[in-house]
């Protein structure tokens, strides 16, 4: 079955959120436009490097401003599909932001399976070889990106504190440091 793709052109608001509680959080981004609502879910990393980068682009581009005309999720959070990989472009003149998402496509084939049947055309052709999965494109001015980037930094923040000692986050029941070895 092959999901369905979205083009955002002129969103109201691109939103990450959970949904649970630290430690068993769930993160999702929405895209919200007019009466049109659509949920990704993805990572906490992913969520995080996607905020620091794009609060990072807009202050290079001269937009330190949050557009915040919507927060939160709309609930109930049901996603379209997972997001595998996310990029980044930029219209310097327009002063917009493009994200793009891609689904992330589970490959059940071992292309190692064989190594000994490998040859140069074999390769070639495994390194060609890419899943087909839907996309999503979400343009955002600047103001909505600095808002973005603001609410990622919060939820981020939000979840359980991270070890001084290796970074790992300690849970309401503590944390085996592997430092404490």
């Amino acid at each position: 079955m092959t999901s369905r793709s979205f083009e955002f052109d002129h969103l109201d608001a691109l939103i990450p959120g959970t949904v649970g509680e630290p430690g068993a959080r769930i993160f999702y981004l929405q895209a919200r436009r007019g009466n049109e609502v659509v949920s990704f879910r993805l990572e906490k990393e992913q969520v995080g490097m996607l905020g620091q980068y794009l609060g990072q682009l807009a202050q290079a581009l001269g937009s330190t401003e949050a557009e915040r005309d919507v927060t939160g999720l709309i609930e109930p959070v049901e996603p379209e599909w997972v997001i595998g990989s996310l990029s980044v472009g930029v219209d310097e003149d327009a002063g917009l932001i493009f994200v793009n998402a891609e689904e992330l496509v589970p490959d059940d084939s071992d292309p190692f399976e064989d190594l000994e049947d490998f040859d140069d055309d074999t390769v070639d052709e495994l390194l060609a070889h890419e899943p087909e999965g839907a996309e999503a494109r979400f343009t955002l001015q600047l103001g909505q990106a600095v808002a973005f980037a603001e609410a990622a930094m919060d939820l981020v923040r939000a979840g359980r504190p991270p070890c001084p000692l290796c970074g790992r986050p300690i849970g309401t029941e503590g944390h085996a440091c592997p430092r404490w070895n």
